[in-house]
């Protein structure tokens, strides 16, 4: 049976929740849980840290999420305002999966 290898990423929110390799349905569930007082953003990145990228989820007073995308690699950074949490997470995870495969390390099979 193929097994993931290691965690290339995880997710953390601002109770100290961390999650390895996070899938869009736990990107939704977490972006479901942003308050601003609270619980107010949460980020994406790697377990390597010098892959240099990282994403962060926000919520807003006025009830939508500011996204931000960073890669200092590709020179980007983006910052887009959503308040479909089912966008977000699916941009998220089209976000990551398109970074290039020397910012990810190679998923084994055991």
């Amino acid at each position: 049976m193929p097994i993931l290898g290691d965690a290339y990423c995880f997710v953390e929110n601002e109770r100290g929740e961390r999650y390895d390799n996070p899938s869009e349905d736990l990107l939704f569930e977490f972006i479901g849980e942003l308050v601003p007082r609270d619980n107010g953003s949460f980020v994406v990145e790697p377990v390597e840290t010098s892959a240099g990228w990282y994403v962060s989820v926000s919520s807003l007073d006025n009830g939508e999420f500011e996204t931000a995308y960073r890669c200092s690699s590709r020179g980007e950074h983006r910052v887009v305002v959503s308040d479909s949490p089912s966008y977000i997470a699916y941009e998220v995870t089209v976000w990551i999966s398109a970074l290039p495969r020397s910012l990810k390390p190679a998923r084994t099979q055991n």
